[in-house]
Protein backbone atom coordinates (compact mmCIF):
# COMPACT_ATOMS: atom_id res chain seq x y z
CA UNK A 1 0.00 0.00 0.00
CA UNK A 2 1.54 3.50 -0.62
CA UNK A 3 1.55 6.16 0.82
CA UNK A 4 -2.16 7.67 2.28
CA UNK A 5 -2.31 11.53 1.94
CA UNK A 6 -5.69 12.57 1.87
CA UNK A 7 -6.67 15.87 -0.46
CA UNK A 8 -9.50 16.46 1.89
CA UNK A 9 -9.40 17.81 5.83
CA UNK A 10 -9.24 14.74 7.79
CA UNK A 11 -12.90 15.93 9.38
CA UNK A 12 -14.54 15.19 5.75
CA UNK A 13 -12.50 11.50 6.30
CA UNK A 14 -15.52 8.74 6.65
CA UNK A 15 -14.19 6.74 9.98
CA UNK A 16 -14.01 3.95 8.23
CA UNK A 17 -11.80 5.37 6.10
CA UNK A 18 -9.97 6.63 8.41
CA UNK A 19 -7.99 3.78 9.90
CA UNK A 20 -6.97 2.94 5.93
CA UNK A 21 -5.57 6.47 5.92
CA UNK A 22 -3.87 6.54 9.07
CA UNK A 23 -2.13 2.62 8.54
CA UNK A 24 -0.60 4.10 4.84
CA UNK A 25 2.85 4.47 4.51
CA UNK A 26 4.65 7.73 4.86
CA UNK A 27 4.67 10.86 6.68
CA UNK A 28 0.76 11.54 5.69
CA UNK A 29 -1.82 11.70 9.39
CA UNK A 30 -0.56 10.38 12.08
CA UNK A 31 0.06 10.13 16.02
CA UNK A 32 -0.48 13.94 15.73
CA UNK A 33 -3.52 13.77 13.96
CA UNK A 34 -4.66 10.69 15.74
CA UNK A 35 -4.75 12.63 19.31
CA UNK A 36 -6.41 15.83 17.86
CA UNK A 37 -9.49 13.94 15.99
CA UNK A 38 -9.61 11.65 19.65
CA UNK A 39 -10.09 15.36 20.92
CA UNK A 40 -12.69 16.04 18.71
CA UNK A 41 -14.59 13.14 19.03
CA UNK A 42 -14.19 13.19 23.44
CA UNK A 43 -15.70 17.17 22.68
CA UNK A 44 -18.82 15.57 20.50
CA UNK A 45 -19.46 13.17 23.18
CA UNK A 46 -19.20 16.36 25.61
CA UNK A 47 -21.14 18.18 23.32
CA UNK A 48 -24.37 15.52 23.78
CA UNK A 49 -24.07 16.06 27.70
CA UNK A 50 -24.31 19.61 27.25
CA UNK A 51 -26.99 19.39 25.18
CA UNK A 52 -29.07 16.70 27.73
CA UNK A 53 -27.83 19.26 30.19
CA UNK A 54 -29.35 22.35 28.52
CA UNK A 55 -25.87 24.13 29.09
CA UNK A 56 -26.14 26.68 25.57
CA UNK A 57 -22.37 27.63 26.66
CA UNK A 58 -20.81 24.59 27.06
CA UNK A 59 -22.37 23.28 23.93
CA UNK A 60 -21.23 26.66 22.04
CA UNK A 61 -17.55 25.87 23.65
CA UNK A 62 -17.82 22.21 23.10
CA UNK A 63 -18.83 23.16 19.52
CA UNK A 64 -16.01 25.30 19.04
CA UNK A 65 -13.64 23.24 20.80
CA UNK A 66 -14.78 20.29 18.34
CA UNK A 67 -13.94 22.22 15.30
CA UNK A 68 -10.75 23.15 16.00
CA UNK A 69 -9.20 20.15 16.57
CA UNK A 70 -10.35 18.66 13.66
CA UNK A 71 -8.36 22.16 12.19
CA UNK A 72 -5.30 20.68 14.49
CA UNK A 73 -5.22 17.25 12.68
CA UNK A 74 -4.76 19.29 9.71
CA UNK A 75 -2.26 21.69 10.69
CA UNK A 76 -0.47 18.58 12.60
CA UNK A 77 -0.02 17.02 8.69
CA UNK A 78 1.37 20.24 6.93
CA UNK A 79 3.56 20.74 9.81
CA UNK A 80 5.22 17.31 9.90
CA UNK A 81 5.26 17.23 6.15
CA UNK A 82 7.33 21.13 6.19
CA UNK A 83 9.59 19.90 8.86
CA UNK A 84 10.50 17.00 6.35
CA UNK A 85 10.90 19.42 3.53
CA UNK A 86 12.93 21.78 5.96
CA UNK A 87 15.54 18.84 7.28
CA UNK A 88 16.55 18.66 3.20
CA UNK A 89 17.62 22.12 2.92
CA UNK A 90 19.99 22.84 5.60
CA UNK A 91 19.26 26.20 8.00
CA UNK A 92 15.58 26.26 6.82
CA UNK A 93 14.50 24.41 10.19
CA UNK A 94 13.79 26.29 12.82
CA UNK A 95 9.91 27.53 11.79
CA UNK A 96 9.32 24.27 10.69
CA UNK A 97 10.65 22.92 13.85
CA UNK A 98 8.45 24.77 16.20
CA UNK A 99 5.69 24.24 14.34
CA UNK A 100 5.91 20.28 14.83
CA UNK A 101 6.04 21.18 18.49
CA UNK A 102 3.32 24.18 18.72
CA UNK A 103 0.59 21.81 17.60
CA UNK A 104 0.63 18.82 19.49
CA UNK A 105 1.02 21.53 22.46
CA UNK A 106 -1.80 23.47 21.00
CA UNK A 107 -3.74 20.05 21.37
CA UNK A 108 -3.15 19.01 24.46
CA UNK A 109 -4.30 22.66 25.43
CA UNK A 110 -7.49 21.82 24.01
CA UNK A 111 -7.77 18.52 25.12
CA UNK A 112 -7.46 19.37 28.85
CA UNK A 113 -10.41 22.02 28.31
CA UNK A 114 -12.49 19.52 26.41
CA UNK A 115 -11.91 17.43 29.68
CA UNK A 116 -12.39 19.52 32.38
CA UNK A 117 -15.98 20.27 30.40
CA UNK A 118 -16.69 16.46 29.97
CA UNK A 119 -15.82 16.34 33.90
CA UNK A 120 -17.98 19.26 35.01
CA UNK A 121 -20.75 17.91 33.08
CA UNK A 122 -20.64 14.13 34.38
CA UNK A 123 -20.87 15.75 37.51
CA UNK A 124 -23.75 18.36 36.73
CA UNK A 125 -25.37 16.85 33.99
CA UNK A 126 -27.94 14.30 33.38
CA UNK A 127 -27.34 10.85 35.08
CA UNK A 128 -28.38 8.92 31.88
CA UNK A 129 -25.61 10.91 30.23
CA UNK A 130 -23.07 10.63 32.80
CA UNK A 131 -21.12 7.08 30.75
CA UNK A 132 -20.99 9.75 27.92
CA UNK A 133 -19.28 12.90 30.03
CA UNK A 134 -16.78 9.98 31.52
CA UNK A 135 -16.21 8.41 28.55
CA UNK A 136 -15.27 12.27 26.81
CA UNK A 137 -13.30 12.90 29.90
CA UNK A 138 -11.07 9.75 29.12
CA UNK A 139 -10.92 10.31 25.70
CA UNK A 140 -9.90 14.07 26.22
CA UNK A 141 -7.43 13.03 28.62
CA UNK A 142 -5.79 10.18 26.48
CA UNK A 143 -5.56 12.85 23.41
CA UNK A 144 -3.88 15.15 25.72
CA UNK A 145 -1.49 12.64 27.23
CA UNK A 146 -0.67 11.44 23.82
CA UNK A 147 0.19 15.13 22.35
CA UNK A 148 2.36 16.16 25.40
CA UNK A 149 4.48 12.76 24.84
CA UNK A 150 4.20 13.99 20.56
CA UNK A 151 5.61 17.43 22.03
CA UNK A 152 8.77 15.56 23.39
CA UNK A 153 9.70 13.60 21.15
CA UNK A 154 9.12 16.37 18.32
CA UNK A 155 11.58 18.53 20.52
CA UNK A 156 13.93 16.07 20.83
CA UNK A 157 13.92 15.49 16.58
CA UNK A 158 14.06 19.17 16.23
CA UNK A 159 17.11 19.25 18.53
CA UNK A 160 19.12 16.52 16.54
CA UNK A 161 18.48 18.67 13.46
CA UNK A 162 18.86 21.97 14.87
CA UNK A 163 21.65 21.13 17.50
CA UNK A 164 19.43 22.53 20.29
CA UNK A 165 19.53 22.64 24.08
CA UNK A 166 17.76 19.76 25.72
CA UNK A 167 15.84 20.23 28.73
CA UNK A 168 13.00 22.27 26.95
CA UNK A 169 10.94 23.51 29.79
CA UNK A 170 7.33 23.07 27.43
CA UNK A 171 7.54 19.09 27.97
CA UNK A 172 7.36 19.59 31.46
CA UNK A 173 4.35 22.25 30.96
CA UNK A 174 2.13 20.15 28.64
CA UNK A 175 3.25 16.90 30.43
CA UNK A 176 1.47 18.32 33.89
CA UNK A 177 -1.84 19.94 31.90
CA UNK A 178 -1.75 16.43 30.07
CA UNK A 179 -1.46 14.96 34.08
CA UNK A 180 -4.36 17.21 35.13
CA UNK A 181 -6.68 16.12 32.35
CA UNK A 182 -6.13 12.27 33.90
CA UNK A 183 -6.68 13.15 37.20
CA UNK A 184 -10.01 15.09 35.98
CA UNK A 185 -10.96 11.68 34.43
CA UNK A 186 -9.98 9.18 36.78
CA UNK A 187 -11.76 11.14 39.84
CA UNK A 188 -14.89 10.36 37.51
CA UNK A 189 -14.77 6.42 38.53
Amino acid sequence: MGSAQVSRPLGEVPVGRLGEVLAGAGPGPAAGSTAAITASLAAGLATKVAKGAADREAVAELDALRARALRLADDDVEAFAGFLEARRKPGSGPAAAEAIIQVPADVVGLAVRVAELAALLAETGPDALTGDAVTAAFLAAAAAESAAALVGANIADSQMVEGGELGDPRVEHVEERAGHARTLAERLV
